[in-house]
């Protein structure tokens, strides 16, 4: 019994790494007073951790003691680097970009977009065009459901989902709430709480998280949470111990911003 519930702590800290940790993501936004613009959205997936923590898994259920060593980490890598799919993640993008661009909301335009294989690391880069910021929210990279991977939900899956604008007539109030992946991940799989051993192995895996929004207007700032400024341009940078420091009043106002039109 303890070994299977070892097991699917594990699991869970794979899933989770997979989704969330090893993502390092930006999104940024250039907003006129009419209230159109346009927005960016990046996303760099480390895949190292993922390996990692694999061999660690296989390792535990072997009953293996210690670290793995140099010898057992690259062939990991090596295994999930030949485990990838053959087709390249910029042939994908490139044969479903026209189906992809027919899904967004009237009002938005894909200005440039792309993906690119780097070994144990994937990026992915988007630039839209909007007319009414609202309408960022529509956006989805999965058309419904059945094109979901099984597991837990990728919280990035509607990039700009969080994103909430309030016109209150001579100002504007933007907010979106900060996502904490980890905590989402173990909410949404509902699972036991996590060994103090599992938490560290995720901290690990989480060290090269990273969640950036910048905000570049014309608009007078009234009001903001932004973690740095330099000139029109307003930044939020988050890692994953910030997101833990963080109080629930906090993680629920994340950006908040409100300008003068």
């Amino acid at each position: 019994m303890q070994t299977i519930r070892r097991f699917a702590l594990l699991a869970l800290v794979v899933a989770a790494t997979l989704l969330a940790g090893c993502f390092d993501i930006e999104q940024s936004m250039s907003l006129q007073k009419d209230l159109s613009g346009t927005a960016g959205f990046s996303m760099t997936v480390n895949f190292e951790p993922m390996a990692l923590m694999m061999l660690r898994m296989q390792r535990e259920m072997a009953g293996t003691k210690g670290d793995p060593t140099p010898a057992e980490i690259e062939k990991a890598k090596n295994e999930f680097l030949a485990s990838k799919k053959d087709k390249s993640p910029a042939e994908d993008f490139k044969a479903k970009r026209a189906e992809f661009e027919k899904s967004l909301p009237p009002g938005v335009q894909l200005l440039d977009g792309g993906a690119e294989d780097q070994g144990l690391k994937m990026r992915a880069h988007f630039k839209f065009r909007f007319d009414n910021v609202a309408k960022l929210g529509q956006i989805r990279f999965t058309k419904d459901e059945a094109e979901q991977q099984p597991g837990p939900k990728n919280p990035y899956d509607e990039p700009f989902a969080g994103i909430k604008v309030k016109d209150e007539g001579k100002t504007v109030l933007l907010t979106s709430a900060a996502v904490d992946p980890l905590k989402k991940q173990q909410e949404e799989k509902g699972g036991p709480e996590l060994t103090p051993e599992m938490k560290q192995q995720m901290a690990e895996a989480f060290k090269g998280f990273r969640v950036a929004f910048k905000l570049d207007t014309p608009m007078e700032v009234v009001e903001s949470n932004a973690t740095r400024r330099d000139g029109h341009t307003l930044y939020w940078e988050y890692d994953l111990p910030t997101l833990e420091k963080m109080s629930k009043e906090q993680a629920q106002a994340g950006i908040r911003v409100r300008l003068r039109k």
